[in-house]
Formats: structure tokens, sequence, C-alpha cells
């Protein structure tokens, strides 16, 4: 996306609040012109003074329009501001919407800390582009213009048009390498979310580098990565002096010109002394304008930077699209796979090849097979996190593709291996799944999940704050938090992938109890390496290379000799060296 095609998108955004752009902008250009033509006023006045002249009500004059330039710079700032605060919530609500419907495959290649600067930092880094650049651009090429009609008329047009011509090449200074510009305000952007996201897996990951001592190790990623991002801003800097110089070199070239034309027409006769020090005056403070593009220009390239990494990942096009008419909700939590086929581009052979398996309303089946085996994958397609390259999913008779996603969402539910715990309390961590629900409900959640007993034993109860990525607790009550959220949930189809890993034994006991009660009432799906914890299962399908291999009860699979019963004897096998 080039620099035009994201200053047209930010522009096409402030649409609706345009007026309130113009009212900054106008207020700018009053407030700047009458910075122009305050001391050019005075200057002109105490030259042209006489007997007879009115010192108070000139004195009153230049009060009156001190006051007005004050009150036109308050109006520019609060209008400005106010518009660039709307419209960057506006743009965060809107980016965060978009990035959703990406997760989680559309996400896969991409870095924590770097998705969370271009959704925090690349946002308020565009915040200038809205705040600073519309009206000081106005200001920049609307005051010098004023300006030269104001000595046209007063002074001499000669002496406009040559002072004009030094604040138009001092906007074009401005543009000085302008392509090399772009391209290093483009990589400082990329390379500062390159630095957020190794400071970020250090933070996430910072009991491994103390365990294994690597903070050595760690701060030179982070200083290699910091050193990268300062070569390219030093180089932006050299620019923006070299800019700067060329502005000041041609603001002073504007003094000495216009003073020394206007002092060759006033020796002519065609100005006069008060005509001679309104022109000078001019001269010094109609450049201020435009000078103060210097500041705003780095800023504005850096905005222009920020918004295209912006709307790079927001104009992602979903993994999943949306239906364009939603079909009804599934019926039941009946599930079928048709000939489904999933091949991911770093593999060579298909995830999952030509899988085709029913799974009955309200029954209790388990998955298992060897890591790599395809089983996650499945999972990913009944949640409808990634669509399969050929064949069908459906749930309840509806294809997937044909069903709402927050309505299927609704229906299903997957508690994963390693569930996301959120900052907040315990109620906030469950009443993610259902944002509605009362203690009563929560309570019911917990207990069913084994954790109520411990719950109640916490001084603020369900209020308890929970660290961020649940660091406050065990491995194991982060699943069972993660169980007791799905239970909340009430979904027709319930997913557990190796939800139990983390669990002791008899924690584990109970909480299969609780599921094999779930028998009659939704549809359970366990995918599982232990297999101990689902030899009840009324069917287990076994995948192995993509291929759904065997499926049936688990004692008519140990007793076949094949893939299963290679499995279990391995397992059995284990439980005897370890025991």
């Amino acid at each position: 996306m080039t620099r035009g095609q994201v200053a047209r998108r930010l522009l096409e955004s402030l649409r609706p609040l345009a007026p309130l752009m113009a009212i900054s902008a106008t207020a700018r250009v009053v407030n700047q012109g009458l910075g122009v033509a305050i001391p050019a006023v005075a200057a002109g006045t105490v030259i042209g003074f006489g007997s007879g002249s009115d010192l108070g009500g000139f004195l009153l004059l230049l009060v009156v329009m001190a006051m007005v330039k004050g009150i036109f710079r308050y109006l520019e700032q609060f209008t400005g501001h106010a518009v660039a605060f709307r419209l960057l919530a506006g743009l965060r609500v809107d980016s965060y919407r978009r990035i959703v419907p990406l997760a989680p495959a559309g996400l896969e290649d991409d870095r924590t800390g770097d998705l969370v600067a271009r959704v925090v930092g690349d946002i308020d880094r565009v915040e200038p582009f809205y705040a600073h650049t519309i009206a000081p651009l106005a200001g920049a090429v609307m005051v010098p213009i004023l300006a030269a009609i104001g000595l046209a008329i007063w002074v001499d047009p000669l002496v406009a048009g040559l002072f004009l011509a030094f604040p138009l090449s001092m906007i074009l200074a401005q543009l000085l390498r302008a392509h090399r510009v772009a391209e290093l305000s483009t990589q400082a952007r990329e390379w500062g979310g390159e630095t957020a996201a190794v400071f970020t897996d250090v933070v996430q990951g910072a009991r491994e580098v103390a365990v294994f001592e690597a903070g050595e190790s760690v701060s030179g990623r982070i200083e290699k990565e910091s050193t990268r991002t300062m070569v390219v801003r030093k180089a932006l800097s050299r620019i923006s002096a070299a800019r700067a110089g060329l502005s000041d070199l041609l603001a002073g070239a504007a003094v000495v010109s216009v003073t020394a034309v206007a002092t060759w027409r006033f020796e002519a006769g065609i100005v006069d002394l008060a005509g001679l020090a309104v022109a000078i005056t001019v001269a010094w403070v109609g450049t201020t304008a435009v000078r103060a593009l210097e500041d705003i220009v780095p800023d504005l390239e850096q905005a222009l930077a920020a918004a295209a990494r912006l709307f790079d990942l927001s104009d992602r096009e979903p993994t999943v699209p949306a239906p364009r008419s939603p079909t009804i909700r599934p019926s039941d939590g009946s599930v079928v796979f048709s000939d489904v086929t999933v091949e991911f581009e770093r593999s060579d052979i298909p995830v999952l090849n030509e899988v085709d398996v029913v799974i009955a309303d309200k029954s209790y089946v388990a998955v298992v097979g060897a890591s790599g085996s395809g089983k996650s994958t499945l999972m990913e397609l009944l949640m409808r996190f990634r669509d399969p390259d050929r064949g069908h999913v459906k749930v309840g008779g509806a294809d997937l593709r044909d069903v709402d996603l927050s309505g299927l969402r609704d229906d299903i539910t997957l508690v994963p291996q390693r569930p996301e715990i959120f900052f907040g309390t315990i109620a906030d961590n469950l009443r993610l799944a259902r944002p509605d629900a009362g203690e009563n409900d929560i309570w019911q959640a917990l207990d069913r999940a084994g954790l109520g007993s411990w719950a109640r034993t916490l001084e603020h109860g369900l209020e308890t704050a929970i660290g961020e990525m649940g660091d406050t607790l065990s491995g194991g009550q982060r699943q069972r938090i993660a169980i007791a959220r799905a239970f909340l949930r009430n979904p027709k189809v319930l997913i557990l992938d190796e939800a139990t890993s983390e669990l002791d034994v008899e924690t584990e006991g109970g909480l299969l109890e609780e599921l094999a009660r779930e028998r009659g009432h939704r549809t359970v799906i366990v995918v599982a390496h232990r297999l101990e914890t689902v030899i009840d299962a009324d069917e287990i399908l076994v995948l192995d290379r993509g291929r759904v291999v065997e499926r049936g009860r688990h004692e008519h699979l140990a007793a076949r000799g094949g893939v299963y019963a290679g499995l279990w004897q391995r397992h059995l096998d284990f439980l005897a060296d370890v025991s």
C-alpha cells in the first residue's frame, strides 16, 4: 500500500468529522494569520504615528487581536484533538473487530508482541496525522498566501510575490528524499514491532530465562534489535536535520531578499516607510507557519508507516469467511466429517487425508493417535478455526460453512490443553463464556469442574484476582477453570483437547466421572494421549498420519492387534516402568 493510498484511507475515515476538522484548520489559519498580522500592524503603525494619533486605540486593537488569537489557538487545539481521539478510538475498535476473525489460523505466523505493537503502538502513532498534520498543513499553505495578499494590497505586489516564493520553497524542502524517508519510516515501525515481540517473549519466558541463566543472551537479542532501530532513526534524524537547515536558510533568504527589494522600492518612492517596516516584519514572521512543518513532517511519515502496518493486518482476508446467507443453527450435536482433507504449505503430506467420520448426537467419543496424526486439526475444523481444503464438516445436519460463526461457537465449545486465563477475577474468567451468568450458575460450573471447594476457601471467593495468564494458579487449576467455562457455556458439542493433562489422578478421575454423566445431554469429544482416560468411551477414533485407521470400543480395539493395540501396549509398558 503506497503512502498516498494510506493517506486517502485515513482521510476517508475523517469524513464524518470533517466539519469539526474544518473548524480546527480554520482556527489554525486565523491564529497564525494573527501571529503575522499583530507584529506587522504594530510595526507599520508605530512607524506611521504622527501628531494626533490615537495610541490608546492602537494598543486596544493589539490587545483585542491577541485575545482573539488565543481564543482561536484554544479552538484549534480542542477541536483537533477531539477529532483525533474520537477517530483513534474508532480505529482501535474497528481494527480489533477485523483482527478477531483472523484468529487463530490467520495469526499463526504473527508474534504476540508485534501484534500488540500494531494494535496499540501503531494506532497511537497515527494520532499526529489527525491532531498535528491537517490543520498545520492548512496553516502552512494559507498563512503565507494571506500574508502575500496583504502585502500586495497595502505594500507592493512585487514585494508580495518575492516573499511568497520562499514559503512555497520551504514547503517543497520538506519533500527532500521523501522516498528514502518512507522506506526508513516503515523499517522503524517494523523493527520497533520486532523489538516489542522479543521483549514480550522475554517477559513471558522470564522463568526460563532465570532457570537457564540466559539473561546475557536475552539482553544481547534486545540490544541487537534496539541498535537496528536506532540506526534507522539516526538516518531519519539526519534527513530531518537537513530539511530543517534548508528551511532556516530559505527563511533567512526571505528576510534578506524582501528587505533588499522593499528598500529599493522605498528609495524609488513606491513604498513608504511604514510599508517598508511591514514588509520586513512579514518576511521575518510570515514563514513561522511553514517552519512548523519541520516538526510535523517526521511525525506524519511515522504515522503513515504505522497506519500502513495496521491496515496490512486488518485487511487480511479471514481464514474462514463468514457465510453470505447463514442457515439455521445446528439442530443437535451430531458431527459428520465427509471426505475431509487438510493440507499445510509447510508439509508435503496432508495433515488430514480423506477423513470420513460420523459421530452420533449426545455420544461420548475419544480421538487418539500419535503426535502429529491430525487430532488437533480435526478439532480445529469442528470449531471452524479453519476450513478443509476438500470435503465438508457438518454439525446437526448443517454445513459449518453455512452457519453463522457466533451461533456456531454457542453450540460448540473447545477446552484446549493450554487454555487462556485472563487477568481479572475468577468470575470474570467464567463470564467470558456467558456474560449474563449469575453467581449460582458460576458456583455450579466450578463444582462440576472440581474447583468449588477450593474457591470457597478463598477470602474473596469469586472476586479473587487471577494473575496475568493465570500465573497465580496451578496448571491443573487453569485447566479446570477452562472446563468450568465450558460447562457454563452449555454447548451441544463439548471438545476437550488434552484438557486434563495437568490434573492429578484423583482429580482427573472425578472430572472424568462428571464428563461421563454428560452422556445423553451433549456430544462429548475427548482428544487424549493418556489412554486410560478414555477406555469407557462409546467409541474411540484412532488417527494415524491423517487418516482414521480404526474405530470402536476399547476392548475391541485393544484385542485387534492394530494401531490402537500398539498404543495401548506402549502405555501399559510405560506404567510398568514407572511403578
